[in-house]
C-alpha cells in the first residue's frame, strides 16, 4: 500500500522548512507551466514515461532519482503518480503520494492563502465586514498575473465585466462598498480591494476615464474597446449570444486596501 500524503500536509512540511524531495511526473512542458518551489524543497522533474520504463527493464536505473530518503510523488490529480509510486516502491524507494495531486496542492494553497490575506486584512481593519468575494482577472493565467500585478502597483482602480453573464447565471451585481480578494494566476491571494462605484452602461458609453483607471495598455478608450470586444464576443458566444455595441456592460471602481 502507497504512502499517500494531503496537500495541507506537505503545506505545514514546507512551512516548518523540513528538507523534502517532490518528484514531479508529469510532462516537461507542464511541469515549467507550474511546480511545487520552496527554499527547503528538491523538486525533480521526471516524466512518468521514464518510470513506467522500469518495470520492463530490470537493468534500467533513474540516476537523477536519491536512493536514500523519502520522495514525495505528484502528477496533475495523483493517479499517475501513484502508478509511478508502486513501480518505485518495487525497486526499494522510499514514496510518498500527494493525494489529488497538483490539482489539489493548487486548490489548498488558494483557500490558504485567501483566508490569510483577509485574516490579516481584518487585523488592521476591525470594522471590515465578513463577507467578501475572491476571483482573479481574464481567462488565463497569463492575463489574470499581468492584471493582478497593476492592482497591486496602484495602477488599475477599475474593472468591467459582462452584465449579460449576471443575468443568464442569476448571479447578483457586485455593489459599492463590496470587498475582492484579487488572486494571480495561480489562484493566490495578492490584494484587497473595495469596489467604491458600480454602474451599468452600454458598451459604445463606456467613458474614457473609466478605460484610464482601468489601467491597460496604453489606457487609452480605443485600447479598452478593441480588447473588451475580443473579449466579450468570445464570452458571448459560449452563451449562444452575439456580441453589439449596446450590451450593458458592469463597470466598477475601486481602491486598494490591502496588499499581500
Amino acid at each position: 500500500m502507497v504512502k499517500m500524503i494531503t496537500a495541507e500536509e506537505l503545506f505545514k512540511k514546507i512551512q516548518a522548512e523540513q528538507a523534502l524531495v517532490l518528484v514531479d511526473v508529469r510532462a516537461e512542458d507542464k511541469y515549467n507551466q507550474f511546480h511545487i518551489e520552496a527554499n527547503t524543497v528538491k523538486d525533480i522533474n521526471v516524466p512518468k514515461t521514464e518510470i513506467f520504463m522500469l518495470e520492463d527493464d530490470v537493468e534500467n536505473v533513474l540516476p537523477q532519482l536519491p536512493k536514500n530518503g523519502e520522495m514525495i510523488i505528484t502528477c496533475t490529480t495523483g493517479n499517475s503518480a501513484t502508478k509511478c509510486a508502486n513501480i518505485l516502491s518495487g525497486r526499494d524507494y522510499d514514496v510518498t503520494v500527494l493525494e489529488g495531486g497538483i490539482t489539489a496542492w493548487k486548490e489548498y494553497i488558494s483557500k490558504e492563502s485567501i483566508e490569510r490575506v483577509w485574516e490579516e486584512f481584518k487585523s488592521t481593519h476591525p470594522d471590515a465586514p465578513e463577507q467578501y468575494v475572491a476571483w482573479s482577472f481574464g481567462n488565463s493565467k497569463q492575463m489574470a498575473d499581468e492584471l493582478a500585478s497593476l492592482v497591486v502597483e496602484g495602477t488599475k482602480t477599475a474593472t468591467s465585466s459582462n452584465y449579460t453573464l449576471y443575468e443568464l447565471e442569476n448571479e447578483p451585481l457586485p455593489m459599492v462598498g463590496l470587498h475582492n480578494i484579487i488572486l494571480d494566476g495561480n489562484g493566490i491571494a495578492v490584494a484587497v480591494v473595495e469596489n467604491i462605484a458600480v454602474k451599468v452602461v452600454p458598451f459604445n458609453e463606456v467613458t474614457e476615464e473609466h478605460a484610464y483607471l482601468e489601467g491597460e495598455g496604453d489606457r487609452s478608450l480605443r485600447y479598452w474597446q478593441e480588447v473588451h470586444e475580443t473579449f466579450f464576443t468570445n464570452e458571448l458566444k459560449e452563451v449562444n449570444r452575439d456580441f453589439h455595441h449596446e450590451i450593458p456592460v458592469v463597470c466598477e471602481t475601486f481602491k486598494l486596501v490591502y496588499k499581500n
